[in-house]
């Protein structure tokens, strides 16, 4: 009985120690959030910015209570196919300049293509660094 006993709790333990960083990881994504918020909430009271103080409180409690992975990475996602339909629709728009041979108008479009582009490569940077970070 003992032995039983003691191999279920050596069992549970083992178990445990290995479920550790699972749930850990689980938590990453939402904790990293809490900090990034809990910093700006320091710099606003240090500033006496009352405002910003009650919206980030408010924004805080939202994240404590409904933030997951799944989330912050869907969050995340949708930023990138955001980007991705603005660089679309900056190509179409580039054409349509390219067609009309205004160079003017080309290089106004050109510069705003690659503001996009710059865009959707840091959103799907932030997408890679959080499944990454998942994941250590």
């Amino acid at each position: 009985m003992k032995r039983t006993w003691l191999g279920h709790l050596s069992v549970a333990a083992a178990a445990g120690i290995l479920l550790l960083p699972v749930a850990h990881a689980a938590e990453r994504l939402c904790e990293d959030k809490i900090s990034a918020v809990r910093q700006q909430l320091e710099q606003a009271q240090a500033h006496g910015n009352h405002h910003r103080v009650r919206g980030l409180q408010r924004s805080l409690q939202s994240i404590e209570e409904n933030c997951t992975n799944e989330k912050v990475l869907a969050e995340a996602a949708e930023e990138v196919r955001e980007s991705q339909e603005e660089v679309r629709e900056r190509e179409l728009v580039l054409e349509e300049a390219l067609r009309e041979g205004d160079e003017d108008n080309i290089q106004k479009r050109r510069k705003k293509l690659a503001e996009e582009v710059r865009e959707l490569e840091e959103h799907t940077q932030e997408l890679n660094l959080l499944q990454q970070r998942i994941n250590e």
